[in-house]
């Protein structure tokens, strides 16, 4: 069951009981702020502490399944709280500004928001055969960048085998609590059956971001291309 994000909550002068209010006040103020990672988003992630979701239709997990759909959920100190949106509200969204009808969330047109940007990076040559191995390309954040979403591709898809297995890591620690997979005889990880879940969405100007290959099958894949989505902090 969520609460109304607005109004505000209020209490008598000299109560006792404040921390309620003024707690929940705190999570409205964060979502107001923020930005929503997803609309679309239905499989409740393990959850990156101050994450923002609009929850959609036929949203599942434990605590995303009791929400209603449209709810705002705000990922904090291990747990999801949901707060309903009233019409008229306005929320920043990575790409776009986010307006609630009343019925359902709609994108403003000419609202000005910031655009999706990409990072591409190669972590190989077009045309050796990848390997296992970690640190396969290092690289330093150019500015400080809010992600939405992750890929990976490549050259040549390979045949058959263990499926094959991308690590982005944040100065050495994983940003992925899902990884990045790529299904046999497929080039890209859009198709994967397993979609991958981001962990660290806030990655720090200036960090040093490296790429793995934890995992590779019967040795045909080449040319690994790796993509940060998402947009400037």
């Amino acid at each position: 069951m969520s609460t109304p994000i607005l109004p505000f909550d209020v209490w008598p002068p000299g109560s006792n009981q404040a921390s309620i209010p003024a707690n929940d006040n705190a999570l409205r103020s964060e979502i107001l702020a923020g930005r929503v990672i997803s609309k679309t988003t239905t499989a409740q992630p393990s959850g990156a502490e101050g994450a923002i979701y609009i929850i959609p239709a036929g949203a599942t997990g434990a605590m995303w399944a009791t929400f209603t759909a449209g709810d705002l959920a705000l990922f904090r100190g291990g747990t999801w709280y949901a707060f309903a949106p009233v019409t008229g509200l306005v929320v920043h969204m990575l790409g776009s500004l986010q307006q609630w009808t009343g019925s359902a969330w709609e994108e403003m047109a000419g609202g000005g928001g910031s655009a999706l940007q990409s990072i591409c990076v190669a972590a190989s040559d077009e045309t050796a055969a990848l390997t296992v191995g970690a640190g396969k390309v290092t690289f330093r954040m150019p500015y400080a960048f809010t992600l939405s979403g992750v890929r990976a591709s490549l050259t040549t898809a390979q045949a058959s085998g263990s499926l094959f297995t991308v690590d982005i890591n944040e100065s050495g620690a994983s940003i992925l609590s899902t990884k990045l997979t790529i299904d046999n005889t497929e080039k890209t990880s859009t198709t994967a059956a397993a979609p991958p879940v981001i962990s660290d969405i806030n990655l720090a100007d200036d960090a040093e971001i490296t790429i793995d290959i934890d995992q590779v099958g019967d040795g045909s894949a080449k040319g690994l291309k790796v993509y940060l989505i998402g947009e400037p902090a």
